[in-house]
């Protein structure tokens, strides 16, 4: 396996345990429009409080693992998603800001954190669905606008990403809570179980529809063993959330998402772009990787970096672990 490859497949590992952290608290975040309790808004809130800034170190490591190696796919996707990508931003600033500011206004602030948290895991859906699908784009640039990006492909990505993480969050909350609060999270589990099934066979329909070359990644035998898996997992989830088993649950939502990432990432091998527009214009992991002294030098860094936010963040989960009470406030 060349530098590029290895790059490749620790990116997607990266963005899988961002989303596999950040999902709950994301996704626990939409919730917050569900429920009309003050009280229980609060103690869903505190389940996340210590542990939400820390889950978005995964995100960070990320996003500067690809400005580090593949540069020129930097610039690709800023230029291309520019507008999407300053709204991205704009999100998780805000998201911050509701965090801080909640308590001037909890009701406002609660429906502002509530459409925050819904619209960063739809926008993150839409730019990999374009980036699976494809994208207007040639040596010329790219060829179209905000709108563009926003088309039914990209669009269920980016629900699918929805319903999964509000899915996650609310096996979070059943895992976290007590009480009339905790079987309020039991329906929303299953009934947001339900939607993520959905719309994870209408994204695999779909690519096999405006993603033809990808698909066919998918129906090689590992792309087949893990699309079984995925689905026997969530299956098995959606049994698991009506017998109750809140631990276990949470367990199966959290590993859905390396799982689906790396599918995702083996789909779009060795491709990062690919044109709607021109069939031979494709921008592969090595056409746009930095040198290949770059990569060795940084890859061995950047794992021992991860082991360490691993570390540090399984230590604050035990340190914060346990049920959370109205009682025990820290907003």
């Amino acid at each position: 396996m060349d530098y590029a490859t290895a790059w490749f497949y620790f990116s997607a590992f990266l963005l899988g345990m961002y989303l596999a952290f950040d999902g709950f608290d994301l996704g626990m975040g939409t919730l917050l429009a569900f429920i009309r309790d003050q009280k229980d808004r609060d103690v869903l809130l505190n389940t996340i409080a210590p542990v939400w800034d820390g889950n978005e170190v995964w995100f960070i490591t990320w996003g500067a693992g690809l400005f580090a190696m593949w540069p020129a796919l930097y610039a690709t996707l800023f230029s291309t998603f520019y507008l999407g990508v300053w709204l991205l931003a704009f999100l998780f600033i805000f998201r911050a800001v509701g965090f801080e500011f909640r308590n001037r206004n909890k009701a406002l602030w609660d429906k502002l954190f509530a459409l925050v948290s819904a619209l960063i895991p739809l926008v993150i859906g839409v730019i990999v669905g374009n980036l699976v699908m494809g994208i207007p784009l040639d040596a010329n640039g790219f060829h179209g606008s905000l709108l563009t990006l926003f088309r039914p492909y990209p669009l269920i990505v980016g629900l699918f990403v929805l319903f999964a993480v509000t899915w996650h969050g609310a096996n979070w909350a059943v895992y976290r809570t007590t009480g009339k609060i905790q079987e309020q999270m039991k329906k929303h589990a299953f009934n947001f179980w339900v939607l993520t099934v959905v719309f994870l066979l209408l994204t695999v329909v779909g690519m096999k529809v405006w993603a033809p070359s990808r698909f066919e990644r998918a129906l090689t035998p590992l792309g087949l063993g893990l699309t079984l898996i995925i689905l026997a997992a969530g299956l098995l989830d959606g049994y698991l959330i009506k017998k109750g088993s809140e631990k276990l649950s949470f367990y199966i939502s959290w590993l859905a998402f390396p799982l689906v990432v790396y599918l995702v990432y083996y789909t779009m091998y060795p491709y990062w772009v690919i044109s709607t527009t021109d069939p031979d214009f494709k921008l592969s992991i090595h056409d746009l990787a930095a040198s290949p002294l770059t990569l060795q030098a940084v890859l061995g860094v950047s794992v021992v970096l991860a082991v360490i936010i691993m570390a540090y963040t399984l230590y604050v989960y035990r340190m914060f672990g346990g049920k959370v009470t109205e009682a025990e406030g820290y907003y």
